[in-house]
């Protein structure tokens, strides 16, 4: 019996299918795991009478879970491919949305933002990164970037359907609907996802140079081990500058809205610079990371590294002229660093333990993100002003911008 498909057809088109899966991926699992459920603090603050603390200790939760597992997440992936992954974290995102329709206690919550953090730490960046990294040795950065741009999709396009959805069936009656999401999800990953293209017996995309009639060696079993690519300078300074980059933009961004207003703008105002942000961003993941296939991957990261730390000098001035350009420039530089350290990570130590070390680098950057919000709010209570936190932020990304420039020095 002649196949449904081609070998040609798949070996010039489902790479691309794979590319565009990541994307639904990440526009599902990061926007119903991050801060979309937010949406939900009003009306659960209504019914409940929890305390502001209560509720926003829930939301740290799926970020500590991530954390923890994010490293053993990525073990996983080298030992059992990510397809399994991405239907174990779809499954149970299903399930955690379906039960917070019925909760009554905080406790039942913070579980549940545990489930919604083991989703994410099962079927998140890292694992779509991989699984779309598997599919291309060409354009690359340009697959990496349409997959990426799904975190920022996502917290856009969620809110929107969640606010809609309250109004017209209320809260719980909503969360057993957006279950309906990465229900579809799971499905869509069981019928059409591979792992790696030699699971149908195809090569991955070169481009112009395809081969029609061989099949390159797996992609999956190249590069260096986990042990090798630990005992490189590289991997460390990746690490560290994962941390201080993730560190300085949290610190900034989470605290951006009150700096805004405490220079003279109007709320309004404040939303605008943030949607602004989130906007220029999701274009960063896309047009810069397509650069790196054109580019030094390692040079473009260290050009948005400097533009960040230029951006934040821009904050710290505390000029309200500044305000939009800064803001601007840093959600730039923000898209490009972001979906840069996939690129660079996969190009410097290639897909054999991609889980191990990208799970490594993670935790650094995990670990980052929660410090900068709350030291940066912290020097903000002695000092009563933003300036010297977002100096020594500005300090910070200078450091990192030095140690970029060692990348490709010790690659």
């Amino acid at each position: 019996m002649k196949p449904l498909l081609s070998n040609a057809w798949k070996q010039k088109y489902y790479p691309f299918i794979i590319c565009f899966s990541g994307l639904i991926i990440l526009v599902v699992i990061n926007g119903l795991t991050s801060t979309t459920i937010s949406v939900f603090d009003r009306v659960l603050l209504d019914e409940f009478k929890w305390t502001r603390s209560e509720l926003k200790l829930r939301d740290s939760i799926p970020n500590a879970t991530a954390f923890l597992l994010i490293f053993f997440s990525g073990m996983l992936i080298d030992q059992f491919r990510v397809k399994r992954l991405l239907l174990a974290g779809s499954l149970i995102l299903t399930v955690a949305l379906s039960l917070y329709s019925m909760i009554h206690s905080k406790a039942e919550a913070y579980f549940l933002h545990f489930l919604f953090g083991l989703a994410y730490t099962l079927s998140g960046s890292v694992s779509a990164i991989i699984l779309v990294s598997s599919w291309f040795k060409q354009y690359k950065g340009l697959a990496l970037g349409i997959t990426l741009a799904g975190t920022s999709l996502g917290s856009f396009v969620f809110p929107n359907i969640i606010q809609s959805w309250l109004a017209c069936y209320g809260w719980r009656e909503t969360f057993l609907h957006l279950a309906i999401f990465p229900a579809l999800l799971f499905i869509y990953i069981l019928l059409v996802v591979k792992s790696s293209p030699q699971e149908m017996q195809i090569s991955a995309f070169e481009g112009r140079t395809q081969s029609k009639n061989t099949v390159s060696a797996e992609p999956l079993l190249q590069g260096m081990s986990f042990q090798e690519a630990s005992r490189t300078a590289t991997f460390w300074l990746i690490c560290i500058c994962g941390f201080l980059t993730f560190y300085g933009l949290l610190g900034v961004v989470s605290n951006l809205f009150l700096h805004i207003t405490d220079l003279g703008y109007s709320k309004q105002d404040a939303t605008f610079a943030l949607t602004l942000y989130f906007g220029v961003a999701f274009a960063g993941k896309l047009l810069i990371t397509s650069t790196s296939d054109y580019f030094n991957t390692y040079h473009v990261f260290t050009s948005c590294c400097i533009l960040m730390t230029i951006s934040v000098f821009g904050f710290a001035s505390l000029n309200p002229q500044l305000v939009y350009w800064s803001t601007a420039g840093m959600a730039l530089s923000w898209g490009g660093i972001y979906s840069l350290y996939n690129v660079l990570t996969i190009k410097t130590f290639g897909l054999k333990s991609a889980g191990k070390i990208s799970g490594t680098i993670n935790m650094f950057e995990s670990a980052g993100a929660f410090l900068g919000p709350i030291v940066t709010g912290y020097i903000f209570d002695k000092t009563h002003s933003y300036q010297n936190a977002f100096l020594i932020i500005a300090g910070i990304m200078a450091f990192a911008s030095l140690l970029s420039l060692l990348f490709s020095k010790n690659k």
